[in-house]
């Protein structure tokens, strides 16, 4: 009877695509569930539902008077715009805050759909198993949970790997546009294309020419009818180019992205200023702690990767590649973890394919040698084991880390107060950079600081900056008034119940007077 079944659910899946539909519903249930809590995971998360809001009213931002003390004051550039175009018909249909975790959840499901799919595409061996790693890895999980455009680029990278390799060259040129606008991390794609097509042409090369690496090609494999697509990497970056060039902010977009792709990202002020907490370093052991089950594979994998290097393939090598540059990237910003995971997944599935395409776990053992065989015994036993005690508690740890974020009324008190009490376009004093979402969300009445990150602010005037964090520190305690009201043209002063320093000065300086207090922060007003 079993045996007349299979069959038929073979049949119907082939033809419905069963398994990719299990495999989204799956993702869905788990992200949908991740996100059932009345809190948002980070700040950020406040500042895209405000900017979707803004964008469904047609208001696309040129100037960001919301951050008067950086230069994005004057010139704005939204490099997140379609992602807030995505995120417009979620924040419409419902209230924006419940609007954005619900694209979260259908974006990063999505993204995991598009990885197995991936998968099945290339014949990968065990595609549900590698889709399984990637949903239990506790770092890449709550990244992917968040209101934020990298797992949306991730898909398109996916994508566009898909096209690339088959040769979807217009495809390929409209995922590149598309990615441009999606968000500053476009880089990654046309850096892709580059690896995948030197690899192409190394392989190539090492084939015709009679030079000493003529005797090295054994070590890598490629078909002897693959063809090198330069005509892929131009239409990339056709897409890439068209995308800057048919924006609605170039060419200050030209200045935005030096800014915020090598000033921020690569050479990153964390040594001058205070940045965000996911610009900070990602510590060796505690990446390898935090992603016990994927860099447990990741090991095996390289190591099945150098033992059987001529059977592997263009792809493993584009993967792995991939994955090591960003396995340094992560141990530098730990934000990178958001595509070093994924990659080092995509990659562990493509070594142990391209092996176990032609040879069984025996071929291997004795591939390797006796001394050999214990180890791979004891790794997949480790694996399983990691596995089995790890995903569970990192899939909760991820929960609770949701559960215990920002509450969706953030400020909403000392926002209301403000919007009722305070001239439109009045200047707020606020004490952390970080506060801005919460205050530009719940009240776009008035006007702020800085936002989004304190590199702008400290780009524009390095001792205004230095001034402005003295003084929220409360180490500048003389001469508040001259300097909030006299420098920085606020009238109003917000801070939370962190800055007791601060507080304190405010508190005995008969300049200020407390007109609005609650358990997460408290309004300030100069006295005239």
């Amino acid at each position: 009877m079993f045996k007349e079944f299979w069959p038929t659910i073979s049949r119907i899946n082939r033809r419905y695509f069963l398994d990719y539909f299990i495999v989204w519903l799956l993702a869905l249930i788990l992200f949908a569930w991740l996100q059932a809590s009345a809190t948002l995971p980070e700040p950020d998360s406040f500042y895209h539902a405000k900017m979707a809001e803004l964008l469904g009213q047609g208001q696309i931002l040129h100037q960001l008077p919301w951050l008067q003390e950086t230069a994005l004051n004057s010139s704005f550039v939204d490099h997140h715009f379609l992602y807030h175009l995505l995120l417009v018909p979620f924040v419409k249909v419902m209230p924006p805050l419940l609007g954005v975790k619900l694209a979260t959840v259908i974006f990063a499901s999505l993204a995991v759909a598009l990885v197995y799919r991936l998968f099945k595409k290339f014949e990968i061996k065990w595609p549900f198993l590698f889709v399984s790693v990637l949903l239990v890895s506790q770092p890449w999980l709550f990244r992917a949970s968040l209101v934020k455009a990298p797992v949306v680029l991730l898909s398109l990278v996916i994508l566009s790997f898909y096209c690339l390799s088959h040769h979807r060259h217009w495809c390929l040129a409209v995922i590149s546009f598309l990615a441009v606008w999606l968000y500053a991390g476009w880089p990654l794609i046309p850096a892709m294309a580059i690896i995948y097509i030197l690899i192409i042409r190394c392989l190539e090369k090492f084939r015709k020419d009679d030079s000493i690496w003529f005797k090295v090609k054994s070590f890598l494999s490629v078909s002897k009818n693959q063809i090198v697509p330069w005509r892929g990497g131009l239409y990339c970056l056709g897409g890439v180019l068209a995308g800057i060039a048919f924006n609605p902010y170039f060419p200050n977009n030209l200045i935005f992205y030096w800014q915020q792709i090598v000033q921020i990202a690569l050479i990153n002020y964390q040594k001058v200023i205070g940045v965000g907490g996911e610009w900070y370093p990602y510590g060796f052991w505690q990446l390898i702690s935090d992603a016990a089950i994927v860099c447990a594979l990741l090991i095996v994998s390289w190591l099945l990767f150098i033992i059987t290097i001529k059977k592997q393939s263009v792809y493993s090598w584009t993967w792995g590649l991939l994955a090591l540059v960003f396995f340094v990237l992560t141990l530098k910003s730990r934000r990178n973890v958001e595509f070093f995971i994924p990659f080092s997944v995509i990659f562990s599935a493509f070594v142990f394919t391209n092996y176990f395409n032609k040879f069984s776990f025996n071929d291997l053992l004795t591939l390797v040698g006796r001394k050999w065989r214990v180890f791979f015994q004891i790794s997949g036993l480790l694996i399983i084991l990691i596995f089995a005690v790890h995903a569970p508690a990192d899939v909760l740890a991820v929960k609770k880390d949701i559960k215990n974020g920002w509450p969706l009324d953030h400020y909403l008190g000392a926002s209301q107060w403000l919007i009722a009490n305070s001239p439109e376009g009045a200047i707020v004093f606020h004490a952390d950079w970080d506060d801005f979402p919460f205050l530009f969300y719940h009240n776009s009445h008035n006007y702020y600081l800085v936002g989004l990150d304190p590199t702008f602010m400290y780009q524009k005037d390095p001792g205004r900056y230095q001034q402005y964090v003295d003084v929220t520190l409360g180490k500048q305690r003389f001469d508040l008034k001259q300097i909030i009201r006299g420098n920085f043209n606020a009238r109003y002063v917000f801070l939370d119940s962190e800055h007791i320093s601060f507080n304190n000065n405010l508190r005995l300086d008969p300049g200020f007077k407390l007109v609005y207090q609650d358990h997460e922060g408290k309004v300030y007003q100069i006295v005239e």
